[in-house]
């Protein structure tokens, strides 16, 4: 018999020490789906926040002690990680909204001051001018008419480009910000389970 297991690259476990095949992986085996469901993968003895590691080797091998002659064929990632924590705590939402906050802040000011410089950097103020002058024929410190509508257009360029206007998307792809979390979210699972291996290695 062949059964197929599809394991999560990094799984949250909350209390529980007994972690079973279920909890990290999915898995396809007809007759023995309910029994394959609960093989005993490790047990957790500290009871405390840390970082796990687990090969498809460790799987395998739990699975083959109590089912020794069926057949596994991987389809999901060779090494998972499993992210344990003893207690699951609710963060204060007032808490949660003056971060929020902090961050728009931050961002808002460090936008603003960027764009600032850049125009400063770029003689845009002068470039608008005589863009002013070359269209109307007068001089004037004080183009509204383009000022205006290139302000504007930096605000919808951003819209559209973040994807983003209020809580809502425009359209359904990730926005840039999204898709640069995904990368760095995976980066720091790579590195984490690359240090777990290492720190395996090194207790063997």
């Amino acid at each position: 018999m062949t059964v197929y297991i599809k394991p999560y690259k990094n799984t949250t476990i909350y209390k529980k020490k007994k972690i079973v095949l279920s909890d990290i992986a999915e898995i396809a085996a007809s007759n023995l789906q309910a029994s394959l469901e609960d093989v005993l993968i490790m047990e957790i003895k500290e009871d405390k926040k840390q970082n796990y590691h687990i090969s498809i080797i460790d799987i395998i091998n739990a699975i083959k002690e109590q089912y020794p002659d069926i057949d596994i064929v991987n389809v999901g990632e060779k090494d998972i990680m499993i992210e344990y924590i003893p207690n699951k705590t609710k963060e204060n939402p007032v808490f949660t909204f003056l971060k929020v906050l902090s961050v728009c802040f931050v961002l808002f000011a460090g936008g603003g001051i960027a764009i600032m410089t850049f125009h400063t950097d770029s003689a845009l103020p002068d470039v608008l001018i005589k863009l002013n002058e070359i269209f109307t024929g007068t001089k004037t410190d004080k183009p509204y008419w383009i000022e205006i509508p290139y302000s504007i257009g930096i605000a919808v360029g951003i819209i559209v480009f973040f994807n983003h206007f209020t809580s809502k998307k425009i359209t359904d792809d990730p926005t840039p910000i999204e898709v640069e979390m995904d990368s760095y979210g995976d980066s720091i699972e790579n590195c984490i389970i690359n240090s777990l291996i290492e720190k395996k290695r090194g207790n063997q």
